[in-house]
């Protein structure tokens, strides 16, 4: 009896298994459910850290002030300062990712990591943010659920140990599903999500990027309420030549961004150089911050409300254009210091300021009609905040889903495109990648990504590869080796699954072992951590291939998952990779694609003190035509280069060239002190 019931309870096992095995396998389904859950989970989460948001609120701005009523009015400059504290512990000690707005850290994951957060960053962030923004920090609550949101999607993918494409898939979905929960805004938050985030418009990506956030939405919306974020009056364009007071919106907003970008990132280098301990830099941003909200106490927090005011018209024109700087510095000074919060929400604060105060300016003085200054105001929100972030696609219908109006949809195009052009004329990176590029991650051009991106692996895969089974003695996979110019063995079992792989150098470590003669190959088999399929990207491949250093990566049968159906090698990829750079004649950093029969060859070097390379972008450098910077390895973090990736001392620098070249890239080296 209890024979029969480990049997049926070993069948039973064995077929749930195959039930797993078979969903993760499902191209299709998987993904749908997988993206159902993140969105529904971090609808969840973003209603809760709504909620959180009103709780610190009462605690610091009803209780607090309560107890520092003897201090009067004053007692609000603290308040700030106060919840610095606990920001400053949470981030410092809990999750330094967490520090500032977000998005450039989901950013820096997806470039550097694949997609990768650490599931630590959503309880840290959550709470972090919701204090400070509640202690009054004048930061906005849309950074912290995307970077939630962004680090679930990312810790499920994890969980499920999903390659690197569908892990950034579900980072986008979460990001999308909290700029839909937050903003009740399902439609902005995918334009965001592909816009900025996966910089993608693709269908691959699209559908479950929308199913999240229509679910997070649906969830939102149960909670909270199917209403606008903005109760706003409804405008339209009053006479044809208002269309000329937009376009000077939109040159004005693309200063003001720039303003705001500038003042943002010299504060946070300006306490990043301060010599103090870096959990007690909130507490100086905030009493700083509270300085500035004594005299001007619409900057604390998200100010959400203060934006519904100007959209009514019910501020003053004096009160609005000092408004303009007061929010630049309080947001600048809030995240600087290392505080926790967005910038969307006063990037649409410094526009809707910025445009009512056009308005009010204007209102009543032309010899014709033009809309009240709360239109103005609504348009200059679009404005600004696709000026900051690069993003016009977003902005457009962002505002229309916060306020329920489409009838500015004309003036509202006009003033971002004019925005948006201005401010990539004059700074290439936005709001959201300045930093990572200062640090030398250029998430805006990883061109290695780009020219391969169009390119699937069933492009370059060879279906010739060498396999051994798991129950041979070594000594026969030795003779083989000798015998055959493969070094690379994937080892099978009996049914053709696949279990691992032995390289040559795997069989040199044990060769003179005693015990060499009787070991099996599954005995010295290497397991598989990462296998692609056919229809993946190539790119993901070959940041696999550049973070371990191997060669020769198998490819799965789409059918029959376990099988291995072929193999992509080191030099079919770049000889791919340098064909498409010899395409690309907009790169002035690569040189022509090597002639047919060129063996592609990998050269490494490490940038040492006394190098003429130390501190200069690479495309500054000179190289001799044909030779590519494939990666950098600086610290434990891979970059792939760029022209305007900055090189530093110790990097340690891969190199990808023909083999007729080589000689000319080592004089070259020498030149330059290496």
């Amino acid at each position: 009896m209890e024979s029969a019931l480990a049997g049926l309870r070993k069948g039973f096992l064995r077929l749930f298994k195959m039930g797993y095995d078979l969903f993760l396998a499902s191209h299709v389904l998987f993904p749908v459910i997988i993206a159902t859950v993140v969105g529904i989970l971090t609808g969840l989460l973003a209603v809760g850290f709504i909620r959180l948001i009103g709780y610190c609120q009462t605690l610091f701005f009803t209780d607090g002030l309560a107890r520092l009523s003897f201090l009067g009015g004053y007692g609000v400059i603290l308040i700030p300062a106060v919840g610095g504290i606990f920001v400053g512990l949470l981030v410092t000690f809990g999750a330094p990712e967490a520090k500032g707005h977000g998005v450039p850290e989901v950013l820096k994951a997806m470039a550097l990591h694949g997609g990768r957060i650490r599931p630590v960053v959503v309880m840290v962030k959550a709470l972090a943010s919701a204090i400070a923004i509640g202690s009054g920090a004048s930061v906005g609550r849309e950074g912290p659920i995307i970077q939630i949101g962004s680090a679930l999607g990312s810790t499920i993918a994890q969980i499920f140990r999903l390659n690197e494409a569908r892990i950034k898939n579900l980072v986008a979905c979460g990001a999308a599903a909290g700029i839909s929960s937050v903003f009740n805004a399902p439609i902005a938050g995918v334009l965001f999500s592909l816009e900025v985030i996966l910089k993608d418009f693709g269908a691959k990506t699209l559908g479950t990027v929308v199913i999240s956030s229509v679910a997070a939405s649906i969830v939102s919306r149960m909670f909270l309420g199917e209403h606008p974020s903005f109760m706003a009056p409804s405008y339209g364009l009053y006479n044809p030549h208002e269309i000329f007071i937009y376009l000077l919106l939109g040159v004005l907003s693309a200063f003001a961004a720039l303003l705001f970008m500038f003042t943002l990132h010299k504060s946070e280098d300006i306490f990043d150089d301060l010599r103090m301990p870096e959990w007690l830099k909130p507490v100086l941003g905030g009493l700083l911050l509270g300085g500035i909200g004594y005299f001007f106490p619409q900057v604390f927090g998200a100010g959400l409300k203060s934006i519904e005011d100007v959209l009514h018209g019910n501020l003053g024109l004096m009160l609005l254009l000092l408004l303009i700087p007061a929010k630049i510095f309080a947001t600048s000074i809030s995240l600087g210091s290392g505080s926790s919060g967005g910038v969307f929400a006063p990037a649409l604060f410094i526009g809707s300021v910025l445009g009512g105060s056009v308005g009010k300016l204007l209102f009543n003085r032309l010899p014709f009609q033009i809309a009240p200054p709360g239109a103005y105001a609504l348009v200059g929100m679009a404005s600004v905040f696709a000026a900051a972030a690069h993003a016009p696609v977003t902005a457009i219908l962002i505002v229309f889903e916060m306020t329920g109006d489409y009838r500015l949809i004309l003036p509202i195009m006009v003033a971002v495109v004019t925005a948006t052009s201005i401010s990539q004329a004059l700074n290439r990176d936005s709001i959201y990648t300045e930093k990572l590029r200062r640090k030398g991650i250029d998430v805006d051009s990883l061109e290695e990504s780009r020219l391969l991106q169009n390119l699937q692996i069933r492009d370059v895969m060879t279906s010739e590869f060498e396999t051994v089974e798991n129950h041979r003695h070594v000594r026969e996979l030795i003779s083989r080796i000798s015998a055959g110019k493969d070094k690379t063995f994937f080892v099978v079992n009996n049914a053709g699954k696949l279990l691992g792989v032995v390289r040559a150098e795997d069989i040199r470590e044990i060769l003179f072992e005693k015990d060499a003669p009787i070991l099996l190959v599954e005995d010295v088999m290497t397991p598989l951590n990462e296998t692609f399929f056919p229809e993946d990207t190539l790119n993901e491949a070959v940041k696999v291939m550049m973070a371990r250093r191997i060669g020769e990566i198998p490819v799965m049968d789409s059918l029959h998952p376990d099988q291995i159906a072929g193999v992509i090698r080191q030099e079919a990829v770049f000889r791919t990779y340098l064909g498409r750079v010899g395409e690309n004649q907009q790169d002035e950093l690569f040189g022509p694609e090597p002639q047919s029969g060129h063996e592609a060859v990998s050269f490494r070097f490490v940038i040492p003190f006394r190098s003429r390379l130390g501190n200069r972008m690479i495309k500054d450098l000179g190289l001799p035509a044909g030779i590519v910077f494939s990666s950098i390895q600086r610290g434990d973090e891979i970059i792939v280069p760029q022209g305007q990736t900055l090189l530093q001392v110790r990097d340690k620098v891969t190199v990808v060239l023909t083999e007729e070249r080589k000689k000319i890239f080592q004089d070259w080296l020498k030149k330059n002190r290496l």
